[in-house]
């Protein structure tokens, strides 16, 4: 089914190659409004995750998800730029233990949070970083006081239509303009000049965090995005 993204934040993340027969390579940010491939109508939770865990990213802190969502989730997670597991760290819940360099804790509000990490310090000084358990709603509220978020649902909405025509597009990194070539063929920006990248395309990566890692800090400051018919 040939896809446009149609309605959510101004930029999403691709992810769900696997889904489709072309596609953006996962990672791989796409405009609001934009066509961007040939995929199967589900793969809407996975462009939902993705872009869920890149705007957090954006706050400064450190994303983990849990195994428990899934492997298409959790490969999802980390086109959005996710850093890991949660089952792969070394971590304890709402209490100090040796060894450990995580605690995670699922506070009601930032009051309780501080508090109760002042409190374990004081008792077993030890240096240990502190993850909160939250929604994307709530990650916001949490993200200045915390080393990382463990993502527990809430994913940012996402919405995608069926499209007649999926155009060839061409990207100017630089100027941030994605070019639909509904009409003619691009292979140079109109505004500066710089190549063009190939948006969509039949190429499947290795579905690996190496793969997801590196495309993520291609487009890492990638802020503003459209797309400019031609």
């Amino acid at each position: 089914m040939k896809l446009a993204y149609a309605r959510g934040p101004p930029i999403a993340v691709f992810a769900g190659s696997w889904k489709c027969t072309v596609s953006p390579i996962d990672g791989t940010p796409i405009a609001l409004g934009e066509p961007f491939g040939d995929c199967e109508p589900d793969i809407d939770r996975l462009i939902s995750i993705a872009t869920t865990v890149r705007i957090i990213k954006q706050m400064g802190v450190k994303v983990f998800i849990s195994r428990e969502l899934g492997e298409d989730e959790v490969d999802a997670a980390y086109a959005g730029g996710a850093d890991g597991v949660l089952e792969e760290l070394s971590f304890s819940r709402d209490e100090y233990r040796d060894g450990v360099q995580f605690v995670l804790f699922q506070p009601a509000d930032p009051v309780e949070l501080v508090n109760r990490v002042r409190e374990i310090a004081q008792r077993h000084k030890k240096p240990f970083d502190v993850l909160v358990a939250t929604s994307f709603e709530n990650a916001k509220v949490f993200a200045p006081y915390v080393d990382g978020v463990v993502l527990t649902g809430g994913w940012v909405g996402v919405e995608l239509t069926r499209i007649d025509h999926l155009p060839e597009v061409g990207r100017c990194v630089h100027c941030g303009v994605d070019f639909l070539m509904y009409g003619n063929s691009l292979k140079r920006c109109v505004y500066c000049g710089r190549r063009l990248v190939k948006v969509i395309t039949s190429t499947k990566p290795p579905r690996s965090k190496a793969v997801f890692r590196s495309v993520f800090k291609q487009y890492v400051n990638v802020n503003r995005l459209r797309f400019k018919v031609v």
